[in-house]
């Protein structure tokens, strides 16, 4: 019972976590080749310039407002993410309805990402590939995909109503967007917790695969993984029950051959 309670609360928040938040303005240093970088999280300065941070206060929540006062910047919450340990620290707050994220600029379509992970209990950590996507019509996630402490899983983006239906124009008319959020498919895997673990992602085309230490343990064709991607994004997971520490080490970001 405990364990069916868990999953629900978790697939809950990975419903809120695929929601991103659209309005960063990523950084960018001159020469920097987005087509292929790696960061093991060893320089303060440089994280601060390539990654962006963003997340929800608890406070500000009203009907407008579900998820709380977005931020983003300089007017992030300073422990969400946090260089320590010779890695990268995601924390979540339990008051908190909306777990933080993190972003980079990236360029490419055919990819890999690669990263050393260490989940807690009953915890996820969550990468996402964004790009101009023309189903939802906005720069959001081509793909993405999760790694839990039960399972791997892939999630999508589709309108709720065919663009040109007359539902879809009431909603564009009342500023509401035609979006609906799907897990589209998962793989029951075992993964320690609280130990570190190498995982990719590659994108080839549409299909995506994951891995975790260098097995395959899910394929999916997404949507529309296969275009252009202007940027990822890390997220860790929640169970809104406690506050948790997720972490991340050797992010690589290259083409695939």
């Amino acid at each position: 019972m405990k364990e069916n309670i868990w999953q629900c609360i978790q697939w809950g928040i990975i419903g809120v976590l695929a929601c991103g938040y659209s309005g960063l303005a990523l950084a960018e240093a001159p020469g920097f080749d987005r087509r292929h970088w790696q960061d093991d999280f060893s320089d303060l300065a440089r994280f601060s310039r390539d990654w962006t941070p963003y997340g929800f206060l608890a406070e500000g929540i009203d009907a407008k407002h579900p998820l709380g006062k977005t931020v983003s910047g300089a007017q992030s919450r300073p422990d969400w993410w946090r260089l320590t340990e010779g890695a990268l620290c995601a924390r979540n707050f339990k008051e908190e309805k909306h777990s933080a994220g993190l972003t980079h600029l990236v360029a490419g379509r055919d990819i890999r990402l690669s990263c050393r992970v260490r989940l807690p209990a009953a915890g996820m950590a969550q990468f996402t590939f964004r790009g101009d996507n023309p189903i939802v019509e906005r720069n959001f996630h081509l793909a993405v995909c999760r790694f839990m402490t039960n399972g791997v899983a892939a999630a999508d983006n589709d309108v709720i109503h065919p663009k040109d239906s007359a539902e879809a124009q009431a909603m564009k008319a009342k500023g509401e967007w035609n979006r609906k959020f799907f897990i589209a498919k998962t793989e029951s895997i075992q993964i320690a917790p609280d130990v570190w673990h190498e995982v990719a992602i590659e994108l080839r085309g549409l299909e995506m695969t994951a891995y975790v230490g260098g097995k395959k343990v899910l394929n999916y064709k997404t949507l529309c993984g296969d275009l252009e991607k202007t940027s990822i994004g890390l997220a860790g997971g929640s169970s809104r029950m406690e506050d948790q520490q997720t972490w991340f080490d050797n992010v690589c970001f290259e083409p695939l051959e």
